[in-house]
């Protein structure tokens, strides 16, 4: 098995359409935008077992628009201009599950972007992705809000933000995340 980590714009074709229909069978993102998403995105990191790649996840660079509707729908105080990166696209074959190969994906982009304030959103029923993130110093802000689809509910994970879990309906000052 090898690991790869590169811009998606470096990589094959064979190996785009591959993480394409990975992150597409994981049904967590919008099929039409994955791979404009993946051409903007920071960083992608893969495993590969042959030929065949079975593990994958990227550092997003998310449109404005969408960060702020995350944020708010979160209803988190924090200033989401600091948060210009999003860990995501974070899928596993099944038969590759249970080996820690996303945590080690994951692990490896955290350390391209350490001192970057990273956000990512997860279901609130997937725990191994929320093990992921705790891991990685990601910690809960908000509440958690319902996915476009409205079938599943997603929460929001920040990461080299020192005030956490506040939610607009409190009064409180923030200085540390709002700059």
């Amino acid at each position: 098995m090898d690991l790869y980590i590169g811009t998606y714009r470096e990589m094959s074709e064979k190996d785009q359409i591959e993480i394409q229909g990975l992150i597409i069978k994981g049904n967590e993102a919008n099929a039409s935008l994955v791979e404009n998403r993946l051409y903007s995105s920071a960083l992608t990191a893969y495993f590969k077992d042959g030929d065949s790649i079975m593990a994958t996840t990227s550092i997003k660079i998310p449109e404005t628009y969408y960060i702020n509707e995350v944020f708010n729908k979160a209803l988190t105080y924090l200033n989401p201009s600091k948060y210009i990166f999003e860990l995501g696209y974070v899928f596993v074959e099944s038969p590759y599950r249970n080996q820690k190969l996303a945590s080690i994906l994951c692990a490896e982009l955290m350390n391209k972007f350490k001192n970057e304030h990273l956000f990512s959103t997860t279901r609130t029923d997937n725990l191994g992705m929320q093990s992921i993130l705790h891991t990685l110093g990601f910690e809960p802000s908000g509440k958690s809000y319902l996915s476009l689809s409205k079938t599943k509910l997603l929460q929001l994970y920040l990461r080299n933000c020192p005030v956490m879990n506040q939610v607009k309906t409190q009064e409180l000052i923030f200085d540390d995340c709002m700059s």
